[in-house]
Parts: C-alpha cells; structure tokens; sequence
C-alpha cells in the first residue's frame, strides 16, 4: 500500500497544496485498507456459513475496531492494524486522521442521507483510562455514558442508541445476559437513504423464478428498467450493473457471477478495479429482484483466523484502556437491506465488548510459617503500592 508511506510531511503544512495532498493520501490509505479489510472479511465470513445470505459493513466495523485499537499496545495492536489493513509503524495520530477523513468525506455531501455514530460505554464499577475516553470524544465524536452492565436496563440503553441511530432499522444489538459483566462496550452504527437518480418503474415489476445454489426455485418480485447508459460494467469473472443514487458519490454495484463462480469469489481488489470501467456505447437493460436481507452475526470466529485471536484472550495487552487484564469479548455486527423500485434504505450497527479478566489462580502449595524469632511489618496500600506503616519486631 505505497500511499501510507506518504505520512505527514515534514514540510510547512501551511501551503494549501501540501494541505490538500496530505489531506487526499490520508483519505486513499484508509479507504484501501478499509477495501482490503471489507473483502477478506466477506470471504472469510462466506467460508464460515457456505451459501448463505451474508450483508456486512465493513466501515462499521472498521471503525469500532479502529476506536477499539487505540487502547491497544505491544503485539495486540499489531495484530489489530495486520487485519484493519493497516500500517504497523504509523502514528496513531496519521491513523485516526485517516479514519476521520474518510468518515467526514462520506458524510460532507449529496443527497442521499448518510449518518456515522459511535459511541463508549463503560461500567459503572470500572475507570477507563481518560486519554482514551478523550480520544473517542475528541477524534470519534463518540457519546460516552457510564451504565452498570449487570442491570438489564442497560441493554435497553444501547439498543435504543443503536435504534436511534439507525432509524430504527436495527432496533437491537445486545441481550441483558450478554453484556453481563463487561467492562466497556464500543458502538458505530450506519443508516443510509439514497434514491435512486433514474427509479425503476413500478408498473414493470413482475413475479419471475429466481434459482436457488442447490436447483430449487423460488419467485420473487422482479424490478425491470430499460436503457441505462454508463451502467454496464464487465470483469474477468462478472458482469456488473452499477445504480445511481441522485446528487450523492454513492452507488449500488449489482455484481452477476459468470456461471460456475461463486459471488465471494467476484469480490476481489482485482474485481474492484475491473468495475472502474465505463462503457458508455452500452444500454442496459436490467432486471433484480426487490429484496430485504437481515443479518446478525458474531465476528469473533472470522477475525481470529484473520490474525485477531490475540485480542480475544486473557493476555491481550489493552493496558491502556486502565488494566492489564482487558481483552475482547466479542464483535457483534447487525445489518439490513432494503432495496426497491424507488431506491436503497441500508443500516449496520456494531458492538464490540470488551471483558475484564482475571488473573489464572496460582496452584496451591502448603507451607507453614512460625513467627518465633524477630520479623517485620507493614502496612501498605495495595492500590498505589504506597507504604503507610512499617515496623521490624524483636520482642513481640
């Protein structure tokens, strides 16, 4: 990823052109380790439920994990960048900017509605460290509450945050009994509406057969519209139609397997860089479905094999969150996807927990001590290490 060797310079910053390029290698680092991130995610997502519907926001996840990372250190904030896509030797500082420009560039413009959250919560029973709350304020305009996990309460708090924030397209993340005894939980939650700029034709929508992967068939309802100039796209192992949303950057890339390929394995950087091609000798004409997909899932069991497993275990060194015992408990990410004539309504939330754990008890061996000669004594603070009485005793 040659960008991300463009950190910031040591130039005067002043000049408006070092400015802007600066600004614009920030915005390509994060958004191709974000690509890099999304697509191997998917795959391994693909590979874990075979043949299954999965709908994933790899920016949402991104950015609970790129908040999250902040409190990381040593080999577990390696492991972290290594999956994000990246660089294991920037700043945090050259990596939260990134992450920032990004998510203030999707929302700056356009007519379609784009809104990016996060959130901490942390229990009332725990201090997490104040340079990292701050970071997640300052950096992440992340909300910060404390709230006792153990009340069930606290579950209704989060999930009507994420409920809120979604439009109420995701009106739950967490239980009651799964946040139980965690420390810290950290949220980002997605809403987008876009319509489209040339709206398929209700009236042309038909019940049609749709194939299923294992030879059955199943009708659904079959939006058609004729004529799209500069939709059509081609790849090595695809055909693509690509659908505008009006006055936004945002699009909706519909991506057709040739026949024998599976739709993870189309979703490549190479395939990314094959949909930048525009032919505009081609009229399209297009016919898919109207459809809502749902999806929930746990995020540990991909980002593991991924190189996370040092995150999720007793051991992981996020010491800066206040305690050398935090690790991850888990990634929860919820989706849905609504797409109709009219255009596309899609929303993610994603939580990441964050467990306090204890240290594994010693084996217990029998041993016998008789004070029957001088000793000493000592009172001492175990929080601060501070020593407040001490004394040695000849003649008890």
């Amino acid at each position: 990823m040659p960008f991300w060797g463009r950190f910031k310079p040591k130039e005067d910053t002043r000049n408006k052109v070092l400015e802007e390029h600066y600004s614009k290698s920030l915005r390509d680092g994060v958004a191709f380790s974000l690509q890099s991130f999304g697509l191997t995610l998917l795959r391994q997502e693909s590979a874990r439920t075979p043949k299954e519907n999965i709908f994933i926001s790899p920016l949402s996840i991104f950015l609970a994990l790129a908040m999250t990372e902040n409190a990381a250190s040593g080999e577990t904030k390696t492991a972290m960048r290594k999956v994000l896509a990246l660089p294991t030797d920037a700043s945090e500082e050259t990596v939260n900017e990134s992450v920032i420009a990004v998510m203030k560039l999707l929302q700056s413009k356009g007519e379609a509605d784009l809104t990016i959250a996060n959130a901490l919560w942390s229990d009332l029973k725990l201090t997490i460290s104040p340079d990292f709350v701050s970071t997640c304020q300052k950096i992440y305009d992340a909300t910060v509450q404390r709230i006792d996990f153990n009340r069930p309460s606290s579950a209704s708090t989060i999930n009507t945050w994420v409920s809120e924030k979604t439009r109420g397209k995701i009106p739950a993340i967490v239980t009651a009994n799964g946040i139980a005894g965690l420390a810290a939980i950290l949220t980002n939650a997605i809403y987008f509406k876009g319509k489209f700029r040339i709206a398929f034709p209700k009236e042309a929508t038909r019940p049609n057969a749709f194939h299923l992967s294992d030879g059955r068939e199943k009708v659904v309802p079959m939006m058609q519209i004729t004529g799209l100039q500069g939709s059509y796209r081609k790849g090595t192992r695809f055909e693509a139609a690509v659908l505008d949303y009006k006055e936004s950057e945002i699009a909706l890339y519909m991506l057709l397997p040739r026949r024998g390929t599976s739709p993870e394995q189309i979703l490549t950087e190479e395939s990314m860089q094959e949909l930048r091609g525009v032919e505009q000798s081609v009229l399209l004409d297009l016919s898919m479905p109207r459809f809502t997909i749902d999806s929930r899932c746990g995020l540990k069991e991909s980002l593991t094999p991924l190189g996370m497993g040092i995150a999720f275990q007793l051991g992981a060194d996020f010491s800066a969150l206040g305690s050398p015992l935090f690790f991850l408990d888990e990634v929860i990410h919820v989706t849905r996807l609504e797409v109709d004539e009219e255009g596309t309504i899609a929303s993610a939330a994603t939580a990441v927990g964050v467990a306090l754990g204890r240290a594994r008890p010693l084996r217990v061996k029998r041993k016998t001590l008789v004070f029957d000669r001088p000793f000493a004594v000592l009172l001492r603070d175990r929080t601060t290490g501070t020593i407040v009485f001490v004394g040695v005793v000849y003649e008890p």
